[in-house]
């Protein structure tokens, strides 16, 4: 009788927890939810927060708001993020650079894996190779080739940013030296290529179609693993003079560590509901993001592995991020 008894006790208790779980599910958000970019108004990051946010909002029927805190490479709003509750309200809007620099920088006061729970990849995009168009190159193959006769530089947004880390690997594959010239951000970056002040860029994509459409600078690879649609006539690394190279960045979104079950699924379901909308992936497409939600547990794999690769080669080429 007593363990009958017992069994009941453990059978209510299992189904008031479901229940819980239920409850919560359907009842978040009932009060605005932050999303946090660790940069500044205008940029990559912040247009597909806002497009992101203001979808959600709709989904949700409660205010999305975006709250931009950047500095330190974007580690000031990972780690008011890190430092959160874990109840869903509280939400990052991220992607590869928050690996890169958990991987090569010595200040970052988080794990950049460990600290978090991911949500859902967003979206995905590669890199440009944006060269000067003075320079006498048209492919990936004579790039190489020029770079082994004489000494040329790439520009970057910052040291251990992922456009840096982008060109490390290209002139490890390529075999070539390449200075690598750090900025404080892409667009005095590109500034300086246009000007002829610097050779090439390893470029995010939406600072760099502006200047391809332009005719300001000369795109001649794309560091992904296919071709991009905004640039039909744009070879990858890979088919135009380096097999075996691919560098694609994603983005996504991140709550705190330990965040409830429940929770976290209706998280990933508004998210997945938000890329749904046909606005939503025509204001992603038009900043060169390949549209695409994933499950917290793919987007965990993908960042596990990224932070791994990232790490050995910060290791390897002795960067370490300025922060």
């Amino acid at each position: 009788m007593k363990k009958s008894l017992q069994a009941i006790v453990l059978t209510c208790g299992a189904l008031a927890a479901l229940h819980t779980g239920v409850v919560l599910a359907q009842s978040f958000p009932n009060k605005p939810v932050r999303m946090i970019v660790g940069y500044p108004p205008g940029g990559g990051n912040d247009l597909i927060a806002r497009a992101l946010s203001n979808r959600l909002a709709e989904i949700w029927k409660q205010p999305v708001v975006v709250e931009n805190r950047a500095g330190a490479s974007g580690s000031i709003g990972a780690d008011l993020v890190a430092r959160a509750a874990p109840d869903g309200y509280t939400l990052l809007l991220t992607g590869t650079s928050h690996l890169i620099h958990g991987a090569s920088s010595k200040k970052v006061p988080y794990k950049a894996v460990d600290d978090f729970t991911a949500v859902s990849v967003v979206g995905s995009a590669p890199m440009v190779i944006e060269v000067y168009p003075g320079l006498p190159v048209n492919n990936v193959r004579e790039l190489i080739a020029l770079a082994k006769t004489r000494s040329l530089n790439y520009g970057s947004a910052g040291t251990g940013t992922s456009p840096h880390i982008a060109g490390e690997m290209f002139a490890r594959m390529a075999g070539v030296p390449m200075t690598h010239v750090p900025y404080k951000g892409s667009a005095p970056a590109q500034t300086d290529l246009i000007g002829g002040q610097i050779d090439a860029v390893f470029q995010v994509t939406q600072s760099a179609l502006p200047s391809m459409k332009a005719n300001q600078v000369r795109g001649i690879a794309v560091t992904g693993r296919k071709r991009l649609s905004e640039l039909p006539n744009v070879p990858t690394v890979a088919e135009s003079g380096l097999p075996g190279y691919t560098m694609e960045l994603w983005w996504g979104v991140l709550a705190p560590a330990n965040m409830p079950a429940a929770t976290l699924r209706a998280l990933n379901e508004g998210v997945r509901a938000a890329l749904a909308s046909p606005d939503v992936q025509r204001q992603l497409n038009s900043a060169g993001l390949v549209v695409g939600a994933s499950s917290p547990d793919e987007m965990l794999k993908v960042m596990r592995s990224d932070f791994e690769a990232f790490a050995k080669l910060s290791r390897d080429a002795g960067i370490t991020a300025e922060d």
